[in-house]
């Protein structure tokens, strides 16, 4: 008899560390983000002047590493490329400056999705760069993935060979 007991008790303790996982997994949101918190914490209210130094920081800290990947790009000798050719690289630093717009676009509207149920509230500002950081810093991340040696990648495509 117990062991048609078995497979329920085991599927009550999954589906209990599923509940527990899934309510964590809902407690960081997009439009949540400390440094942004930090200034409506030390003002007791919505802190422009802090809110604006945290927006500038933010965007710097994005700018100079899209400027610094550019000009890495820029500058890469692409004759260490196979049949490597100036064109190849000037693609890829167009490809690489033409996805920063799209990504742009993309950040702003993104933003406006998550953010459009706090319009018209007193903290919606602090809503949308909440979320406009939060991107930012996974942005940075993607810029900091893209190597133009490809040396990472090589290496990995004739390993598994």
């Amino acid at each position: 008899m117990n062991k048609y007991y078995l497979p329920y008790v085991i599927g009550a303790i999954l589906s209990a560390l599923t509940i527990n996982t899934s309510a964590e997994s809902t407690s960081s949101s997009i439009i949540k983000n400390s440094d942004v918190d930090a200034c409506i914490d030390k003002s007791g209210d919505i802190d422009n002047e802090c809110l604006n130094v945290v927006n500038k920081r933010s965007e710097k800290e994005l700018n100079d590493a899209y400027e610094d990947k550019l000009k890495e790009i820029s500058t890469f000798d692409y004759t260490r490329w196979w049949m490597g050719e100036k064109d190849r690289r000037e693609e890829m630093k167009q490809s690489f400056v033409h996805s920063q717009e799209l990504w742009l676009k993309y950040r702003s509207e993104y933003c406006k999705t998550a953010s459009t149920g706090s319009e018209g509230i007193d903290g919606y500002g602090a809503v949308v760069l909440s979320c406009q950081i939060n991107l930012a810093k996974r942005r940075l991340e993607e810029i900091k993935m893209i190597h133009p040696d490809l040396s990472d990648g090589w290496k990995i495509i004739y390993s598994k060979r």
